[in-house]
Formats: C-alpha cells, structure tokens, sequence
C-alpha cells in the first residue's frame, strides 16, 4: 500500500508545484504589465501642476456698475410711484437729474392736468453698456428694455382705465445716461426710443 501511495503523493506534489508556478507567472506577468503603464509616456508629470488654469480678472468697474445700476432701479421705482400718486416722490430727485428729472415733473404737471395716474407696474432689464470711471465726473450709459403692457393710464376719480393707443408691442428700448455727483450716480438723460422693440 505504502509502494503504490508514494506516485500518487509525488502526482499530487507534481500537481501543487504545477499550479503554484502558474500561478507566479501570472502575478509575475500582472506586475510587469502595471510598471509598463505607470512607467508610459502619457502618464501626468507629477511635477506639473494640476491646477485648473487662471480664470480672467474681476471687472475693476464692478462695483461703479453696480451702483450705477442700482440708481437707475431706483429711479425707475421713484418715477412709477410719482405718476401712481399723481405727486413728486421724494426719491426722484435722489436718483434723477438735468433732463430726467425736468421730463419727470413736466410728465407729471400733464397727468395731473389730464386727472389721471398710472396704474401697474412697468417692468424693466437694464444693463450698463460702457462706463468711464477715469472721467471727471465719472460717467455711465445704460440700455433698458421697458415693458409697459401691464401699466395702464387710468382716470383719478373714477379708477377706469383708460385705453393706450398702441400701433405696436409695447416693449421699448430705454438709452441712459449717468454721472457721477455728489458722492453718488445721477441718472442725466433717459430717452425712449419707440420705434425700436426688445
């Protein structure tokens, strides 16, 4: 029994040293197969940084822009509540100046002739289209697209809306102009352009 056991003991060690080899070359072939790729050419440098790449500068006017935005909002908010209330709000000559405030008070002297106010909102997407902070004064220009089709002329004593005689939509470019005065942004001129939509 012990004669006949020892070939199948040396079959089965046979058999271990067989399966143990093959399973060193593969670990070994696994390995040489990740040092060819770490060790590529298309790999990253490490010593290049991998930072994303400078983003553009900040806007050194942002902040001239901003406030000069905010006085045309305000404006626009002060002109709307004056012809509502068919008197000057104290706000207007905050924001407005030269030709804008002189069409806002000749505007409002026609309306209270007329008996009527302005009821609605008119909406308003103004934007800064350049600025000279270098200037003296500093100055500004601006493009509004003024929707007005949900503000209606309307008659004082009697609330009844009056209807406007519009040949066409009733969105319509705004030009802007704004100086610097004071310690603060002045809207100077607004004109509508009516023959131009948005």
């Amino acid at each position: 029994m012990a004669g006949s056991a020892r070939p199948a003991v040396r079959s089965v060690v046979r058999f271990r040293n067989r399966h143990r080899t093959a399973a060193l070359l593969l670990a070994l072939s696994a390995l040489t197969a990740t040092a060819s790729c770490s060790s590529g050419g298309d790999t990253a440098d490490p010593t290049k940084s991998s930072s994303p790449s400078p983003t553009k500068s900040a806007d050194p006017d942002a902040a001239q822009k901003a406030k000069v935005l905010e006085a045309y909002r305000g404006m626009v908010a002060a002109e709307s509540r004056t012809y509502k209330n068919a008197k000057l709000d104290p706000d207007v000559e905050k924001y407005a100046g030269n030709k804008v405030l002189a069409d806002i008070k000749a505007t409002l002297f026609y309306y209270q002739q007329q008996g009527v106010v302005m009821q609605g909102e008119m909406t308003h997407d103004p934007k800064i289209t350049g600025i000279d902070t270098t200037a003296k004064p500093m100055k500004a220009t601006l493009t509004d697209c003024v929707d007005s089709s949900k503000y209606d002329k309307t008659d004082a004593k009697t609330g009844k809306v009056i209807p406007v005689k519009a040949s066409g939509p009733r969105r319509h470019v705004n030009n802007a102009t704004a100086i610097y005065s004071g310690g603060k942004w002045i809207i100077w001129t607004a004109d509508i352009d009516r023959e131009r939509t948005c």
